[in-house]
């Protein structure tokens, strides 16, 4: 069985790239991408600050525990 919009996909997809591939969207995406991704490294920084000393506290006693039960 074939998806019946299955061409109507493709024909969206190819009507895409070729917006993109155009210089100005082109250029508009990668800026937001790039904001995108600023945004994402700034929002979860501090949630990392937080949670790597546990991370650390308990890869450790991970460690430890393997170690004794084999």
């Amino acid at each position: 069985m074939s998806n019946p919009l299955r061409p109507v996909i493709a024909r969206f997809d190819q009507r895409l790239i070729a917006f993109f591939e155009r210089p100005g969207p082109r250029k508009l995406a990668e800026a937001l991408l790039w904001g995108a991704a600023q945004f994402e490294w700034l929002f979860f920084f501090p949630f990392r600050l937080l949670t790597g000393p546990a991370r650390c506290f308990l890869e450790r006693h991970h460690a430890k525990n393997i170690r004794r039960n084999r």
